[in-house]
C-alpha cells in the first residue's frame, strides 16, 4: 500500500498512464547506436484524500547491469 506524501492517507495505485499524442514507457539511457531503453510501463497512484499524484516504477529489474 502506498501512503500519500503530502496527508499521509493511504493512496489508489497501480492505475495506468495515458499520454495524449505522447510516448509511453520511460526512457532512461541511450546506448552507442542512439536507441532508446526501455524499462517499464509508468503506474500511477492518486491519493483520494488530496489529489496528490505520483508515477513510479513497479518492476525495477531493468535499471541493473
Amino acid at each position: 500500500m502506498r501512503k500519500c506524501v503530502k496527508c499521509g492517507k493511504a493512496m489508489v495505485s497501480d492505475l495506468r498512464l495515458k499520454v495524449n499524442g505522447g510516448g509511453y514507457g520511460i526512457v532512461v539511457r541511450v546506448d552507442e547506436k542512439q536507441k532508446a531503453t526501455i524499462i517499464d510501463d509508468v503506474k500511477v497512484a492518486v491519493c483520494q484524500e488530496c489529489g496528490y499524484t505520483e508515477m513510479y516504477l513497479e518492476d525495477l529489474t531493468n535499471l541493473k547491469d
